[in-house]
């Protein structure tokens, strides 16, 4: 199904710019069909993002254990 949309030429031109070789309605449709592909690549990268955070803390609290380990062992 196809429909006609009243769009500022801005929006146009936007779209345009993210539609590599695409022009007018075919950059607006093509934009939007890649809107989901974007969207599941931004969730995923934000879960890599709280997975490499929660990594990072866990590595600190290791590397805080290790060095209050070799005080300990500088103190004998």
């Amino acid at each position: 199904m196809r429909c006609a949309l009243d769009l500022e030429s801005r929006l146009i031109k936007t779209a345009e710019l993210f539609a590599p070789g695409r022009t007018g309605a075919d950059a607006v449709t093509w934009l939007l069909d890649d809107y989901p592909r974007l969207v599941a690549e931004v969730r995923e990268l934000r879960r890599r993002v709280d997975q490499i955070d929660r990594e990072e803390a866990d590595f600190d609290a290791r590397l805080e254990a290790l060095q209050s380990a070799c005080r300990a062992l500088l103190d004998l």
